[in-house]
């Protein structure tokens, strides 16, 4: 008996045990989150309705203040400068305070907007077309794509811009045209690293969709084309996810190739994706997806819709956001989860996050530690049988 053991030890230390995600906090608000973004220190800002808010890890509200309209687009640097852009055409900055900085009125709604690490670049669009680049918060330039612009993203020194009627346009840092590009379809989500971007088109009519990769020369590296309407797209340097109408969760390699599929049969709505790990949201449930493909956690909501997901650089925090049905005044939650964190976080006196309502884990890797536990006491006992 003395022999098994260090083979039953052994065993139980080999387990494979991935990081899991654990609910650490719930910040609770009036209205929709219409959009959110994590920075690089795992800060979350949230276009919030009429307001713009920073949570911090830790659940401590940095700033809530409010905006010119509804906060339809957000990003945020390493420094917690936050880019907002609203419906009543209002680009404005804020500092890591709340503090606003500057603001700049466009000539229609503003549904895009980035921002560097260092928060010294950042880059808005709106719905009438127009790119604006700004430098330390001032208006630098700003030019006319002449078409309604969905997605535009600031890649070191490039600008990366996606518009309806085919438009894949980037720009330089100073605003020349740097490429210009024609696709099929309309050109809904933009990202790229130092090497490469990528961009999905989505036909008029959403029967097919298309994510391109191309070199920053402008040639075609592959396409990738999908019967039915993706709704949404994550890029995170190496793997881009894709959701939608596909019954699916999709994520590829930098090369175009499927790293895996899972069955996913809700119209998705948002998807993130960090270092393999995906989150995706449709209707009243979520879903999180680990490297290998398989389910981390399922996340249902019977009372409320799912809008947005994100996942911070390095996938060390997830958040999604649940929106209230039934309520008089509109209501939503930002639920804040960990994947490498052991036990909650313990908010600080200033936050207004609830406290964790529960923790999401692997059943799939209980179920094998289990199994691996009812081995070893088997072998045990017939071991002392002999």
């Amino acid at each position: 008996m003395k022999r098994l053991f260090p083979l039953i030890l052994l065993l139980l230390t080999l387990t494979p045990v991935s990081a899991q995600p654990h609910l650490l906090w719930t910040y609770h608000d009036q209205c929709i989150v219409f959009s959110m973004a994590f920075n690089d220190r795992g800060d979350l800002a949230l276009a919030f309705g009429y307001n713009a808010v920073l949570l911090r890890p830790n659940g401590s509200v940095a700033f809530r203040a409010p905006v010119r309209g509804l906060a339809y687009s957000v990003a945020a640097s390493d420094n917690g400068t936050v880019i907002v852009g609203t419906d009543g055409y209002w680009v404005q900055f804020f500092d890591s305070h709340g503090k606003l900085l500057r603001e700049y009125r466009t000539e229609n709604v503003v549904y895009s907007v980035d921002i560097s690490p260092d928060g010294k670049y950042a880059v808005a669009s709106n719905v009438g077309g127009f790119v604006y680049f700004f430098r330390d918060t001032a208006l630098v330039w700003k030019r006319d794509v002449g078409s309604y612009v969905w997605s535009v993203d600031l890649v070191g020194d490039r600008i990366l811009v996606g518009a309806d009627d085919g438009k894949l346009v980037a720009f330089s840092l100073d605003g020349r045209a740097l490429l210009n590009i024609t696709l099929p379809g309309d050109v809904k989500r933009v990202a790229g690293n130092d090497d490469m971007f990528v961009s999905l088109a989505v036909s008029p009519d959403e029967t097919w969709s298309s994510v391109y990769a191309f070199t920053w020369d402008g040639k075609e590296l592959w396409e990738k084309k999908f019967d039915g309407l993706i709704r949404d797209m994550d890029f995170d340097g190496k793997r881009i996810a894709l959701g939608g109408g596909l019954n699916e969760i999709v994520l590829l390699d930098g090369d175009g190739k499927q790293v895996y599929s899972v069955p996913f049969y809700l119209m998705t709505t948002d998807v993130a994706t960090a270092n393999g790990y995906t989150l995706a949201a449709g209707e009243a449930e979520a879903i999180i997806i680990g490297p290998d493909g398989a389910i981390m956690a399922d996340y249902p909501s019977n009372d409320t819709t799912i809008d947005k997901v994100a996942i911070s650089p390095g996938a060390r925090y997830l958040a999604l956001t649940r929106r209230f049905h039934g309520k008089e005044l509109c209501e939503a939650d930002v639920d804040f989860m960990g994947l490498n964190e052991t036990s909650p976080v313990t908010p600080t006196e200033s936050t207004t996050a609830t406290p964790p309502k529960r923790e999401l884990g692997n059943p799939a890797v209980a179920l094998g530690i289990g199994a691996l536990v009812l081995i070893a006491i088997a072998m045990l006992w017939r071991e002392m049988r002999e």
